[in-house]
């Protein structure tokens, strides 16, 4: 029986030693990580001076998160000091004091604000409460109030995980250029819609607080609506398609980076960081069980093969898919795999090499003209009039 009972003991701190396992793996998956800084090593009206890294050397435009308040948009690199390790920006815009370090993102645009945009925040009547979101239309910010010609196609912009609608933003000018009203929703996770927690549900949660923006938009006047889903946003996109009240409105979908498939995407960050499969797999397993899901950090049950494009497809209007090869966070492979399983919906933009979601960092108008041709051909083929 002393055997018995070692064996048994064993066995019960391996199980909680697998299971503390799988939901550090799930926490890598829906928790939002840690904050990376760069030190600012020096900083003119005009320019400013960093280390050489992977991000800080990379072509285009980005945005700098002072720590702090304030916001820093750069531009092309001016020059390089291989042997200090440095290499100095053009500084496009300012606001606020630049700080001693600060933090390197795709967010060229801090708010609509820096924008010169006509732009409004409204609250959102989500099921978890009120909810802020930006509504910009186009005309600029001299024209007469929206209520008076609303536009009647708006554009929903829609975030992906591990961030906030201002990601969003990057697509606004796109949608304006269109002459579609653009709402920008926030949404229960990204730490501006009402809390429910820290753990993002991959867009099974989250869906219906994008729907409030369709709700806005249709009672404002929508008549079509082009949902642009951003990363995780494709998958809200996804749950969109197939539950909202207004899908019949849908005329078109933009797509960018997109998460089509989680299980592919979460075993292929994995796999680069030498994560046995196995585990993988339990973790993902665990997501989508009812009793297991709350032991590692969720509020209700992820099943990814639900929310997956790939084996839950849904009916398609026109998509647009931009996509970069350089992604090292959701496969590419899998765009081109959807892509090519829907020939007559679906349009696949293969920007130059770029990391995940910055295919308009790297290139603005390549980026914007991408789709407001797209648009374009709406127009042609009679979806839109």
């Amino acid at each position: 029986m002393t055997i018995v009972w070692w064996v048994l003991g064993v066995l019960v701190v391996l199980a909680a030693a697998f299971l503390l396992v799988v939901r550090k793996v799930v926490g890598k998956i829906v928790l939002p990580g840690g904050d990376r800084w760069t030190p600012v090593l020096e900083t003119t009206d005009d320019s400013i001076r960093l280390p050489i890294t992977d991000d800080t050397v990379r072509p285009g435009e980005y945005g700098l998160w002072h720590d702090g308040t304030g916001h820093t948009t750069v531009g092309p690199v001016l020059d390089v000091d291989e042997a200090a390790g440095t290499v100095r920006r053009a500084v496009v815009r300012t606001t606020g004091d630049v700080s001693t370090r600060v933090r390197w993102s795709g967010h060229v645009h801090p708010d609509p604000a820096a924008m010169d945009v006509d732009w409004a925040e409204v609250d959102l009547a989500t099921p978890v409460g009120p909810a802020p979101a930006w509504v910009i239309r186009p005309g600029g910010p001299e024209a007469a109030p929206a209520t008076d010609a609303p536009a009647a196609t708006w554009a929903v912009h829609v975030h992906g995980i591990r961030t906030t609608r201002v990601t969003a933003l990057r697509t606004v000018p796109a949608a304006l250029e269109a002459g579609w009203t653009s709402i920008v929703p926030s949404f229960r996770g990204d730490g501006e819609a009402p809390w429910q927690g820290r753990a993002s549900h991959l867009g099974a949660r989250e869906w219906p607080d994008v729907e409030a923006a369709l709700d806005h938009a249709v009672a404002n006047g929508a008549e079509r609506l082009v949902i642009v889903g951003w990363s995780m946003g494709a998958t809200i996109t996804h749950e969109l398609l197939a539950r909202s009240a207004h899908r019949d409105r849908f005329v078109g979908l933009v797509l960018v980076s997109p998460a089509l498939d989680w299980a592919t995407t979460v075993r292929s960050q994995a796999g680069r960081a030498g994560l046995p499969g196995f585990v993988v797999g339990a973790a993902l397993r665990a997501m989508a069980l009812p009793l297991v899901c709350r032991l590692v950090g969720l509020r209700s049950p992820v099943d990814v093969r639900a929310l997956s494009w790939l084996h839950a497809p849904r009916s398609l209007p026109p998509t647009l898919l931009i996509h970069s090869s350089g992604d090292t966070t959701v496969p590419f492979a899998v765009s081109r795999e959807f892509a090519d399983a829907h020939p007559d919906t679906v349009t696949l933009a293969v920007s130059e090499p770029a990391e995940h979601a910055w295919e308009r960092n790297v290139d603005a108008v390549w980026f914007d003209s991408t789709i407001t041709n797209w648009a374009r051909s709406l127009d042609h083929t009679g979806t839109m009039e």
